[in-house]
């Protein structure tokens, strides 16, 4: 009985080493953040940014209201102790910001890929396969080594009626274990690479979404901490009204 065991085990390592870099990276992304196709979330974070030196520079909050199979986001976000946020929405009919004072504003070229190349990443991105993943060995994070993987996309799912193309999606996706521990893309609006990592996950309904994160911007040969994220709030396939996507 012992004996089996051992080739038993020895047959699914092999069977793990047989698969492809693509099937690698998509079947750690369920392993993280399980099935999000046609769920919604609703949330409250607080996010701190920091100067390159490390000292906190501002605290904001924001809360999310998503909905991913209908591609609509909802993000109002404004500092520790504002009483009116600036508001977001994203929808396929429309897309705009709303400023405190309450005047409105189309997104900018860079905010709407940053929208974009932000859905492909994170439990949004788990909804969608990889149309090419190539592996890069192991990388160092500033949480330890993971293996690194560079990952494409090129249709995106969420594009505005009429919008017929944008910018592929390429990144990477960082393993350690078999799981997702962070996520990257060259970002729009910083003009650099940036980092994303998880930490502290919940699972809620089958589904799985870290409670913290930090974000790192690459400048000279070192990652460099720009935020950190952490959840106050959060719910998995609630209603979201109408109203929140006008």
């Amino acid at each position: 009985m012992k004996r089996i065991s051992i080739l038993f085990s020895a047959l699914l390592s092999l069977l793990a080493l047989a698969q492809s870099p693509k099937e690698t990276a998509e079947a750690a992304l369920k392993a993280t953040f399980g099935e999000w196709a046609g769920r919604t979330y609703r949330g409250l974070d607080r996010l701190v940014y920091y100067t390159p030196e490390g000292k906190e520079e501002q605290a904001l909050r924001a809360r999310t209201y998503l909905d991913v199979s209908r591609c609509r986001l909802r993000l109002e976000i404004a500092p520790e102790g504002a009483e009116t946020p600036a508001v977001l929405v994203y929808t396929q009919e429309r897309q705009f910001l709303r400023l405190p004072e309450g005047r409105e504003a189309p997104l900018d070229d860079r905010l709407f890929l940053e929208l974009l190349f932000a859905w492909q990443t994170g439990f949004t991105g788990a909804a969608f396969g990889y149309d090419e993943v190539a592996p890069l060995g192991k990388v160092a994070l500033p949480d330890g080594e993971a293996e690194a993987y560079r990952v494409v996309r090129r249709a995106h799912a969420c594009l505005p009626k009429g919008v017929l193309e944008a910018k592929p999606y390429e990144g990477k996706v960082y393993l350690r274990g078999g799981k997702v521990v962070g996520e990257g893309f060259f970002s729009p609006i910083v003009g650099a690479e940036t980092l994303s990592l998880y930490r502290d996950f919940r699972e809620e309904r089958g589904v799985r979404y870290p409670l913290k994160g930090e974000g790192y911007v690459w400048q000279g040969d070192r990652w460099v901490l720009f935020a950190r994220q952490e959840t106050l709030e959060a719910q998995v396939n609630v209603a979201l009204p109408e109203d929140l996507f006008r």
